[in-house]
């Protein structure tokens, strides 16, 4: 039996305490206990390698601890970048969790294909304001002129709004009406309008300066609001371009758009840059 020395001072001899049980010693409930924690540490420490292991090297997808708190919060290890929401760590940069910095996903209606591909300029349609008279109803509305459309034609439900008598063609619905000049009342035409379900067409997909309405300010303009967006549900086509042109002609300049004469005034169009 080994004798156990007290510090000095004490003379008396004392039974050596009870050795303390071992890691792994059956039958003592603190080695299970130390046994069971080792385990859960070492299961702990596996799963992490596992889950570093099987995360590419050099991977984009940062762990949600790494995600930015805010675009101006600095973290150890590394520094968010102001306005961009991404955070660089020894020169890396990682990507937002939300998306492209430059692109707002959140709020909004989204873009359409129209305005995406006017990024830079913006495109004008020849519009212009016209009297339709039906019967002994007359009505002032924004007509569009496409020479390319074959036949000129209006919405289903402008033509049951204004209540236009329509005629079975074949498989399509048309409404017969007069087209008259805002600017000359004798100045008009007889049109067959083919009706045509959810017509309905913007321009332009978005306004222009005043500035560019005051270039034209010495022209009776066929639309004194050709550069404020409007839904146009009347189209003249090509069976009336012979009533709608007329001589006159003005070419684009320094990104403006163009002007064209007509029996309703000058129809402005083109792309605009300013």
């Amino acid at each position: 039996m080994t004798t156990y020395h007290p510090p000095s001072g004490d003379s008396e001899e004392l039974s050596p305490p009870t050795p303390a049980p071992t890691i792994g010693t059956p039958g003592s409930p603190a080695g299970a206990r130390t046994n069971a924690g080792n385990a859960a540490k070492t299961i702990t420490r596996s799963s992490t390698c596992v889950s570093k292991a099987a995360r590419p090297r050099g991977s984009l997808a940062a762990p949600l601890s790494q995600a930015p708190r805010s675009d101006t919060a600095v973290r150890r290890h590394g520094k968010a970048v102001p306005g961009t929401g991404a955070v660089h760590h020894h020169g890396v940069g990682h990507l937002p969790l939300h998306g492209p910095p430059h692109l707002d996903l959140t709020t909004g209606p989204p873009p359409t294909l129209a305005s995406l591909l006017q990024h830079k300029s913006t495109n004008v349609l020849p519009t212009a304001v016209v009297r339709l008279q039906a019967g002994d109803s007359s009505f002032v509305l924004l007509a569009l002129y496409d020479p390319c459309a074959a036949v000129s034609s209006i919405s289903a439900s402008l033509a049951a709004q204004l209540k236009l008598p329509a005629l079975h063609v074949g498989d399509d619905r048309v409404c017969k009406a007069t087209v008259a000049s805002k600017v000359d009342a004798d100045l008009r035409f007889d049109v067959l309008l083919k009706i045509v379900k959810g017509l309905q067409i913007c321009t332009p997909v978005r306004p222009l300066g005043d500035s560019v309405r005051a270039r034209f300010a010495n022209l009776t303009l066929a639309n004194d609001n050709f550069h404020r967006p409007s839904t146009i549900s009347l189209v003249l086509g090509a069976d009336a371009a012979n009533h709608v042109v007329t001589e006159g002609f003005m070419p684009s300049q320094n990104g403006l758009p163009m002007a064209q004469s007509t029996i309703f005034g000058w129809m402005v169009s083109g792309s605009c840059s300013c």
